[in-house]
């Protein structure tokens, strides 16, 4: 039986509150209390290296400080709860990326073993690639300022970055209020699922104006971006961190036999929101090879989320219903939907070309793709999906 995209944000944690965000802020530091003096003085090094990380990259001398990193203790990974792995996984893939595209310095054609096993084992664990993709930019990098404030920009900071600069810090927590923002969108779309399945139009008119709003205020969070972070200091210091890897070695991880690995960087389409919300709606797209792209982003989302977008696309589609129907007002609704995505899509866009394309000419994004045709591609199909 086809699980249903309300019992998969059940099992896997997704919330009104949170959406994709963790349930438990995470990490700023390791607890090592209650290790062993070797673990406890590992952790505990982990932490002061990626304290020093925009002091060692700024000053193009990170490389010597990886080359001499220790492997980590027997059975460090399996003996770590779950916010403790995943902070290894984001300070060693801060560690990876940093090291491979330390701006300034020339190529490498490996990660060093002391970066490479700890980020291996832990995205092991996590059932992710190793390497730093989106969720260890975004989902897992933020602490609130008020513990027991809201997850919205002027609560939020960044637990890692590559620089010390208020631009990237900027950058991240706009993803995380977005993701925050998403929750209510992503229960609104299980239930209108649900609505359908049950013949229950006047609730789901409810629903698809809970994801509508959700929407609009996801792309108004988006449309902050420029209020602090300049295009030429996201392109210029800390965009080229987010690239992937060619054929890198990762020294060290005998399961990868020293094959070279080739592995896309972090980018926005790693998020599950949209691809959740295009599969409960109905919203489809075209195969083409750029759809190949988008949809091996997937492999870069973590396993349960991955679960969530599936059961999303499984469960019944909620467009077809509503064609069926004369309700105007539930035809009003799904459209204010549809409008709302296609707005998402086409600010992106704008913001894409603005801080990527006009400062640095290029035409494919840190994950791989040509994402001038490509987001204008999504953004023009969207649109076509008005009833």
């Amino acid at each position: 039986m086809t699980r249903t995209s309300g019992a998969a944000l059940q099992r896997h944690g997704i919330t009104e509150s949170r959406g994709f965000l963790p349930n438990e802020d995470p990490l700023v530091r390791f607890d090592t209390s209650g290790y062993g003096s070797a673990i406890a003085e590992y952790l505990a090094s982990l932490d002061a290296l990626g304290g020093r990380l925009p002091e060692l990259l700024d000053a193009g001398e990170s490389r010597p400080v990886m080359d001499d990193l220790t492997l980590p203790p027997d059975g460090l990974v399996d003996g770590l709860s779950q916010r403790a792995v995943q902070r290894l996984c984001l300070l060693t893939g801060f560690f990876a990326s940093g090291y491979v595209n330390e701006i300034g310095s020339g190529p490498v054609d490996s990660l060093p073993a002391g970066v490479a096993v700890p980020l291996y084992r832990s995205s092991q664990r996590l059932g992710r690639k190793p390497i730093l993709s989106y969720d260890t930019i975004s989902l897992h990098n933020f602490r609130r300022l008020d513990p027991a404030g809201e997850l919205t920009l002027d609560n939020l900071d960044t637990v890692q970055q590559f620089t010390a600069l208020s631009d990237e810090q900027w950058f991240v927590i706009i993803h995380v209020a977005i993701e925050a923002a998403a929750g209510p969108g992503l229960v609104a779309a299980a239930d209108a699922q649900r609505a359908v399945r049950r013949d229950e139009p006047d609730k789901l008119r409810t629903h698809l104006r809970t994801i509508a709003s959700s929407m609009e205020t996801q792309t108004a969070v988006m449309g902050r971006m420029s209020e602090h972070n300049e295009p030429e200091v996201f392109a210029r210091s800390f965009r080229p961190y987010y690239n992937g890897f060619d054929d890198v070695v990762y020294e060290g991880v005998e399961a990868l036999d020293g094959e070279p690995q080739t592995l896309r960087g972090g980018s926005g389409a790693q998020s599950c929101v949209l691809p959740s919300l295009d599969g409960a709606l109905g919203i489809e797209h075209k195969s083409t090879v750029l759809l190949e792209k988008l949809l091996d982003m997937r492999t870069y989302m973590p396993e349960s989320h991955r679960a969530v977008v599936t059961a999303f696309e499984e469960d019944v589609d909620v467009r077809p219903y509503v064609c069926e129907q004369s309700d105007q007002p539930l035809r009003e609704a799904f459209n204010r939907c549809v409008d709302s995505l296609r707005e998402f899509r086409k600010v992106h866009f704008g913001q894409v070309m603005q801080y990527i394309r006009a400062q640095t000419g290029e035409t494919t994004g840190t994950g791989g793709t040509d994402y001038e045709k490509f987001l204008g591609n999504l953004t023009d199909e969207t649109a076509n999906h008005r009833v």
